[in-house]
C-alpha cells in the first residue's frame, strides 16, 4: 500500500467507504422491521451497534498485537540468527 500510485486522498476516501458504508448499512437494516415479526430480518440487524463495535475492538486490538509482537520480536530473532549463521560460516570460510 505504501508503493500504490494512488494519491493519499483517493486512499482516504477508499477507507472510509469500505469502514463506513458496512456500517450505515448495519445500522439501516437494524430499523427494518422492529415491531413486525412477518418480517424477515437478517441476523447482524438484530446484534446492538455497540456490541458489534466492542467485538471488533476487542479482534481488532488481539490482531494488531499479534502482529507487533511479530515484527517487533519475531522477526528480528530470526534475522539475528540468520546473520550469526552467516557470520559464522564466514569465519568458518577464513580459516581454510
Amino acid at each position: 500500500m505504501q508503493n500504490s500510485k494512488d494519491c493519499a486522498v483517493c486512499r482516504l476516501i477508499r477507507f472510509y467507504l469500505m469502514l463506513a458504508v458496512p456500517l450505515i448499512a448495519m445500522v439501516g437494516l437494524g430499523s427494518l422491521g422492529v415491531g413486525d415479526e412477518t418480517q424477515s430480518v437478517v441476523w447482524f440487524a438484530r446484534v446492538e451497534l455497540i456490541d458489534f463495535l466492542a467485538w471488533g475492538s476487542a479482534f481488532a486490538l488481539v490482531t494488531i498485537l499479534a502482529y507487533r509482537v511479530y515484527v517487533e520480536f519475531w522477526i528480528p530473532k530470526k534475522r539475528s540468527k540468520a546473520l550469526a549463521e552467516i557470520l559464522r560460516n564466514q569465519s568458518g570460510d577464513d580459516v581454510t
